[in-house]
């Protein structure tokens, strides 16, 4: 269970929202600045944030974000970048084998993303 870079940024940049006051909003330079990520890398993330209506977008002369839902789990953020988590690839299959561990494993796998569900971004109120 690895996390990809997109997940990464994308919990740093929900935290980095969610941690404005409550009517302020944040452009693409403002946020690439503050994650110290390019602005091609900070959009692509924003993009894909606001497919999942996580966050709202304004548009003007500048366009601006901020975090439209009120709380989001870390497991929403890597799912929607990552989509299912699995400890190992052959997980996905759902095939049992003989394997005399993999029970555990799964126990460990379920207990990550039980976690991950539980680990919320707050929106500043």
């Amino acid at each position: 269970m690895k996390l990809t870079l997109e997940s990464y940024y994308g919990i740093k940049l929900v935290k980095y929202l969610s941690e404005l006051n409550k009517g302020e909003i944040a452009s693409l330079k403002d946020i690439a600045f503050k994650l110290n990520i390019s602005p091609q890398f900070a959009l692509k993330i924003l993009k894909i944030l606001r497919e999942t209506e996580m966050l709202a977008l304004y548009e003007g002369t500048t366009t601006k974000y901020e975090l439209k839902k009120e709380e989001v789990s870390f497991y929403e953020i890597i799912y929607t970048f990552q989509g299912e988590l699995f400890l190992i690839d052959e997980f996905k299959e759902k095939e049992e084998d003989n394997c005399s561990f993999r029970s555990e494993l799964e126990k460990i796998q379920k207990d990550s993303i039980k976690r991950l569900k539980t680990l919320k971004i707050w929106k500043k109120k």
